[in-house]
């Protein structure tokens, strides 16, 4: 169960945040990065086009290391020497081996660690000195490539890297462009080709190389989750990238795959928090106190589970009328005893797949021309 949770206490830092419109692209300046997005849709190259990717190699790491930049109370000499080596440790290994995974953690989280103030790395104007010098620089690799390739259209700005849509025939010039801000920066770009890119945000999207293999990302993502990842109601991303990817009806879909830990979701509890389970039987209203870390999934009938606070705060797990079945031990049986509620997996299926592309033939009449309009 512990590899399934969702932390109900989790927060995201909040701070100042610019937001300007270029392209028709909203892009936003925070204290993590920068992120821009076009409208969520399915966006194909052919007919002369092209997609386009380009991602700084280990930016902020980097951005550090060709700048000699140190938390202030540490040997800048010896600071940059033992980044450096991590990140060409890096280089020896292919991606999505264990190794190469292992030295990007310790790369990325020693950035991360310098705006944790129990951290002995902790030093808020290194933190920023990257994050400020990351989003101008992506920006002028954006702006470069914007103005320099006037018909070329932005898909997405994340951080790190940009998607763009480019004529073939200035291909070339976009990578000569990533090439000029390489020298200019002294940092280096990996570029990739898509075929397709289903976008539903800028964290949450299904890009489709060339040779058709795919790379998911947030809402999306199902495969090879590392440990510390939400594997919660797997059978949504997973009937979405089928019918993105192969054209499969999510009902057909849902209806083939009887996994119930694709049904699954996990949770956990913090500090004073408790669950609690609250059904009627016989009549009677029965409460029951729970652990701290539960799994469960949507079903028909149950329970509805509540997370309580001895000060009397309480709030739904799953609001509305969906219930719960607790599935902390696996029960094998017949797959209709498990009683799910296909029907809450599938509208949130039609949710995503209606954001993307507005009118389907597999969403249900509800779910098509929902915009409101004046006439």
């Amino acid at each position: 169960i512990v590899n399934t949770m969702i932390d109900i206490d989790q927060t995201e830092t909040k701070g100042p945040k610019y937001r300007m419109m270029y392209r028709g692209v909203p892009t936003d300046y925070g204290l993590g990065g920068l992120h821009g997005c076009i409208k969520s849709g399915i966006y194909s190259a052919g007919n002369g086009k092209k997609i386009l990717s380009a991602d700084v190699t280990s930016f902020y790491p980097n951005l550090a290391i060709k700048n000699e930049w140190s938390p202030a109370h540490l040997p800048k000499k010896d600071f940059c020497e033992l980044y450096e080596w991590f990140f060409e440790e890096r280089q020896k290994y292919p991606k999505g081996s264990p190794l190469n995974y292992l030295s990007k953690i310790i790369l990325n989280s020693t950035y991360g660690l310098s705006k944790n103030k129990y951290s002995f790395l902790y030093d808020p104007e290194f933190t920023f000195r990257i994050t400020i010098n990351g989003q101008l620089q992506l920006s002028m690799l954006y702006e470069m490539i914007a103005t320099r390739i006037p018909d070329a259209q932005p898909l997405m700005q994340n951080t790190d890297g940009l998607e763009f849509i480019v004529d073939e025939q200035d291909e070339k010039l976009f990578y000569e462009i990533c090439k000029e801000w390489e020298e200019l920066t002294s940092l280096q770009i990996e570029t990739v080709e898509y075929d397709k890119m289903i976008i539903g945000d800028v964290n949450n999207y299904i890009a489709v190389y060339t040779d058709g293999k795919t790379k998911c990302k947030g809402r999306f993502e199902f495969e090879e989750l590392a440990l510390h990842k939400n594997k919660s109601h797997l059978i949504i991303p997973k009937a979405l990238y089928a019918y993105f990817i192969h054209g499969t009806d999510p009902k057909e879909f849902l209806e083939k795959n009887k996994n119930i830990f694709d049904y699954c979701a996990g949770a956990k509890l913090k500090g004073n928090w408790f669950f609690e389970k609250r059904n009627v039987i016989n009549g009677e209203y029965k409460t029951e106190k729970l652990q701290k870390l539960i799994r469960y999934y949507i079903s028909n009938g149950g329970v509805k589970l509540i997370k309580c606070n001895p000060d009397g705060r309480e709030i739904q797990l799953e609001s509305g009328k969906h219930m719960q079945t607790i599935f902390n031990l696996h029960e094998e049986k017949p797959w209709d005893q498990y009683d799910i509620n296909e029907k809450y997996y599938l509208d949130k299926i039609y949710d995503e797949i209606q954001k993307i592309e507005k009118s389907s033939i597999v969403l249900p009449q509800d779910k098509i021309n929902q915009q409101l309009s004046l006439f």
